[in-house]
């Protein structure tokens, strides 16, 4: 494919998971506002001024887990298991459009193979927020139990980081789909030492000054290997950062020789 090809196809990828972050986005605020409606009888509960600490602190070690449950019942592993699954598929359907072909039959099996597990680890990622953010939760509400706070401040605290977190899983999410792409071409790429990359993708009003400097430009994977993005570690796989819409794309000998 030739350069112009390759950046089309790259803009194409970009809308895809700019599209995709979009819906995740909106069932994800969703999910956490159930969250949020569902743990009002808990705190309600243990915040029984009436009860002495010690019943208070045999519910609370049970909160923990409740709070958890609240978070799956209200959707979430259900959300992140569906937005782990067919749009990734979407994702390597559109980058191996045109390029799977360039790979013998024998390697596409072992490539799939290799894409569900990576998957696989998008999804424990996004599970594990999970974890963090209900563990999170319930220190604040042993904190304000504890502290004597009414239900409607613990609420206040509980709401407040769902939206940190709401905002943090987001970026997580948003990164994760983005870098996938990246592993999809890097897994396309061959052995070749010499090979070179174009770096392809928007250049709009979102594009991080890192990622305006090289859109368009080509390099090969030395130079790429010791660049720096001061955000994330391994540039071939994170390219800009944090919500990078951009790619490597190796480019054909006879198209990486006229660049």
């Amino acid at each position: 494919m030739t350069p112009a090809a390759l950046q089309a196809r790259a803009l194409q990828v970009a809308r895809l998971a700019d599209r995709l972050g979009s819906v995740f986005a909106q069932e994800l605020a969703r999910v956490l506002r159930q969250t949020e409606r569902r743990l009002g009888a808990y705190v309600v509960t243990v915040a029984d001024g009436g009860r002495g600490d010690l019943v208070r602190g045999a519910q609370l070690a049970h909160v923990r887990r409740e709070i958890r449950r609240a978070l799956d019942q209200s959707g979430y592993d259900a959300l992140v298991d569906v937005a782990t699954a067919d749009p990734l598929d979407q994702i390597a359907e559109t980058v191996f459009a045109g390029r799977l072909a360039r790979r013998s039959a024998d390697l596409i099996g072992p490539i799939q193979v290799r894409l569900r597990g990576l998957q696989a680890l998008q999804l424990a990622d996004l599970l594990e927020e999970g974890d963090v953010l209900a563990r999170a939760l319930w220190k604040a509400t042993v904190r304000g139990v504890f502290n004597s706070q009414p239900p409607a401040r613990i609420l206040d605290d509980l709401g407040a980081i769902l939206d940190k977190s709401d905002a943090q899983i987001r970026t997580l999410y948003d990164t994760s789909v983005s870098i996938y792409g990246r592993q999809v071409e890097a897994v396309l790429a061959t052995d070749d030492p010499g090979a070179r990359f174009l770096y392809a993708g928007p250049d709009d009003a979102l594009a991080r000054p890192f990622c305006k400097a090289r859109v368009g430009q080509v390099y090969t994977r030395a130079e790429i290997d010791r660049m720096e993005n001061h955000q994330l570690d391994n540039v071939f796989l994170t390219g800009g950062g944090y919500n990078c819409r951009h790619v490597w794309m190796e480019l054909a000998a006879s198209s990486a020789a006229a660049a």
